[in-house]
């Protein structure tokens, strides 16, 4: 193999999408400061976000969630609906966990504040081109409250083992595969089988959905 293929990095297209353009420009201005990530179309709307997800073939949306004319929400289930395996990111100033589990019912990899720090998009958006799913650790602590406060099912017959809980509980923050194998000294393929594990006993299709769904039955 040369040494240029050798050392080759594989972009990461990205559509970007939100009704203001000082957003738009501000994010595609610091997103492409990585040499792996490139915004390859930017929208103003849902409808345009459609169009271009259909025209330009992103690796992954980052998809506001207040949009003037569909709701990002809505905005996530129709691309997913048409591009199955195409990895939707929810990037908002809102926490608000009903939303949070509509955008994960609808599809979205990832959701992330506004005010999250360049580093921690980065990562987030990297993690999830790897296939993995990442949720802002505020709004996940919201909602896990919020289903203790509210689970009113019947808790099924679930055991996880010992690892199993801490690798939930380590998703509950935040950390992608390979930082939860670093912490529990185990490799990301290890951590990807025992999550895969997680969802079968949870019955979940969705990574994102193990956490709020273990709470949900106070499993941790």
């Amino acid at each position: 193999m040369s040494r240029s293929r050798r050392w080759t990095t594989v972009t990461i297209r990205i559509l970007l999408v939100d009704d203001h353009n000082v957003v738009r420009q501000g994010l595609r201005s610091l997103l492409e400061l990585q040499p792996d990530l490139q915004v390859v179309a930017a929208a103003g709307s849902g409808t345009e976000a459609l169009k271009l997800i259909d025209a330009v073939r992103p690796d992954i949306v980052l998809l506001d969630l207040k949009l003037a004319d569909i709701n990002g929400a809505e905005v996530c289930r129709l691309a997913v609906a048409e591009h199955p395996e195409l990895p939707v990111i929810i990037l908002t100033a809102f926490s608000d966990d009903q939303e949070v589990l509509d955008c994960i019912d609808a599809g979205a990899k990832g959701y992330v504040l506004k005010d999250v720090d360049v580093f921690e998009l980065t990562r987030t958006i990297r993690a999830i081109h790897r296939g993995e799913s990442v949720l802002d650790p505020k709004v996940t602590r919201a909602v896990m409250q919020r289903a203790r406060r509210n689970a009113d099912v019947a808790e099924p017959q679930i055991v996880l083992t010992e690892q199993e809980t801490s690798i939930i509980r380590l998703m509950a923050t935040g950390l992608t595969n390979k930082e939860i194998g670093q912490r529990l000294f185990l490799s990301p393929n290890t951590i990807k089988f025992h999550i895969s594990k997680i969802m079968r006993k949870l019955q979940v299709k969705r990574r994102a959905e193990v956490v709020f769904k273990a709470s949900n039955y106070h499993l941790i």
